[in-house]
């Protein structure tokens, strides 16, 4: 089962005694955190950075505000008001603090899990971080009116993006490198816009992920709520991750005989808060039933919500214990 982000995350700071600020502080306390959660919820899987989806942006110069319990947030954008491209920080010379922070956890969690847990690296694509750069309403705005200087940007940022998963690959650590690609969404952008402003950065970013780490796997995560599926499955990746029930889109016939995998799609908005242990369990065999045998990992669409009850959190990894290799062995779980 892959654990996604920092599901549940106040129930594991709580366990570990740190805060959000110092649960990102060192390699150590990442690992910490993250052995902690797999040890609470019975999961098979790491992942470093989990949930907070700044690192690359304050890497190449975006200012953070920090929060006890809570992600970083974008506070100063170097594009704010400007468009030129020598605003951003470059990472070519070398890694800064937080972004070097994360690579080094993924050699900790390594040490300190051996092959007990599927070590999972997570970026966020070429189109989120400039998006973070800019602000993502300006970025709109930018393609209709600047497109040329958004394809720039892309385009600089894609670069960025690689000595970072350059990084990554060099420490041997990771089982797989997880893209955040949300951009790729029909609420977002036109069929026509996705084919100029996501695909091809983000291919770009997938074909230098395999010639820097080539016996890593890739997925593709995106939790919106219309997700271009066709582009997504059309992408070089082994798994796709979707927040979307429809799991016959998601595992369609012609991406399956080439060995693409599903990732999810129990609800991680509603069900895991609110519902109870029994209907989460119900919920995450019926996913697995219906993938039936395509190729298909145990997942929540996203991140669960860090105030979700435990059970409710553990059920997951009980129901994906109870139904390996097809069996339908009962499991006791609370209500």
């Amino acid at each position: 089962m892959q654990y996604q982000f920092l599901g549940g995350a106040h129930h594991v700071l709580d366990a570990v005694g740190l805060s959000m600020l110092d649960a990102y502080g060192s390699p150590a306390a990442i690992a910490a955190t993250q052995l902690a959660a797999a040890e609470l919820f019975g999961h098979d899987t790491a992942m470093a950075p989990w949930g907070c989806l700044t690192v690359e942006a304050e890497a190449v110069g975006c200012g953070l505000e920090y929060h006890d319990r809570w992600y970083p947030q974008v506070r100063r954008r170097p594009l704010a008001a400007s468009t030129d491209l020598a605003d951003i920080d470059t990472l070519e010379t070398g890694l800064p603090t937080r972004m070097s922070v994360m690579v080094d956890s993924l050699s900790e969690i390594r040490a300190r899990a051996d092959d007990d847990l599927f070590v999972i690296a997570m970026v966020v694509s070429p189109f989120l971080v400039a998006a973070e750069l800019r602000d993502m309403s300006q970025l709109m705005l930018d393609i209709g009116l600047r497109p040329s200087f958004v394809s720039e940007l892309l385009d600089r940022v894609t670069a960025e993006l690689g000595h970072y998963i350059d990084a990554i690959a060099a420490t041997g650590a990771a089982d797989a490198i997880m893209f955040e690609n949300a951009g790729m969404a029909a609420e977002l952008l036109g069929p026509h816009h996705v084919q100029e402003f996501i695909v091809p950065f983000h291919r770009r970013l997938v074909a230098h992920t395999r010639a820097a780490a080539p016996s890593v796997l890739v997925i593709e995560h995106n939790c919106a709520a219309n997700p271009y599926f066709a582009e997504i499955q059309a992408t070089d990746v082994d798994a796709v991750s979707f927040a979307t029930p429809d799991i016959d889109a998601a595992l369609e016939p012609a991406s399956v005989d080439r060995g693409l995998a599903g990732i999810g799609m129990v609800d991680h908005r509603d069900l895991l808060l609110n519902g109870r242990a029994v209907d989460v369990r119900d919920a995450a065999v019926a996913c697995i039933t219906r993938a039936g045998d395509r190729p298909f990992v145990l997942s929540t669409g996203c991140e669960i919500p860090f105030k979700a009850p435990p059970a409710n959190i553990a059920a997951l990894a009980e129901a994906a214990r109870a139904t390996v290799d097809g069996g339908r062995a009962p499991i006791a779980v609370g209500a």
